[in-house]
């Protein structure tokens, strides 16, 4: 057996480990609004829970990050480089969102423009142009490949991150104040990505879908 196998149910791994945080964070925080409010005021300085939640989202961060390292190592045994260097920007941004938020969590004035604030701001930035890049590069390597089925649910996951992700400023043009619901919807969609992936490579479901696309 490959060594990345071992690594490939870290991604499910991950997301439940993200989702419980999520999920748990609202049920102990009585006042918090999801629809509100966004994720990060979870972990944020001086919440409740934060120090409970943050292990959470650290087992997260370093899950991804293990789960990335497997999918880098299994593609650059091939030659398709869309999907080499998509994985090796999933990878960098595991890295760059655990070290960054890890760093420089929300403020306890969670609407103070300090540099903490400002740091989380930018890493937030970082984490969704990575994010981007590296979803649309494995859409159209799986694309390039045998796996088209894989790469349709790639290319939709890619489109909808997008189009949720603009759902935030323009809600926000509108008066509307559902950062929270927005943010979930990007979120969710990536992390759920994440265990979809990490399961057909933990159970080797790839075969199946190459079966679908001959």
């Amino acid at each position: 057996m490959d060594f990345e196998k071992f690594l490939m149910p870290f991604g499910m791994i991950a997301t439940v480990f993200y989702l419980s945080h999520v999920f748990l964070g609202q049920i102990l925080w009585k006042e918090y609004n999801p629809i509100t409010t966004d994720i990060s005021t979870l972990t944020a300085v001086g919440s409740p829970n934060a120090d409970l939640l943050t292990i959470f989202t650290l087992i997260y961060g370093l899950c991804l990050i293990i789960f990335s390292i497997g999918m880098v190592i299994k593609f650059f045994k091939g030659n398709n480089n869309l999907i080499k260097i998509g994985f090796s920007f999933l990878l960098i941004m595991s890295i760059v969102s655990l070290i960054g938020f890890s760093l420089f969590p929300l403020s306890a004035d969670r609407t103070a423009m300090n540099f903490q604030n400002m740091m989380h701001i930018i890493f937030v930035g970082i984490t969704v142009i990575l994010t981007i890049i590296y979803q649309f590069l494995i859409a159209f390597g799986y694309l390039k490949s045998k796996f088209k089925l894989l790469g349709n649910i790639s290319l939709v996951v890619a489109i909808l991150i997008v189009f949720f992700g603009f759902l935030s400023p323009l809600s926000l043009s509108l008066g509307l104040n559902i950062i929270g619901l927005t943010q979930r919807l990007v979120i969710f969609t990536i992390v759920i990505y994440i265990f979809f992936l990490s399961m057909i490579y933990t159970f080797d479901l790839d075969l199946f879908l190459k079966r679908i696309d001959t």
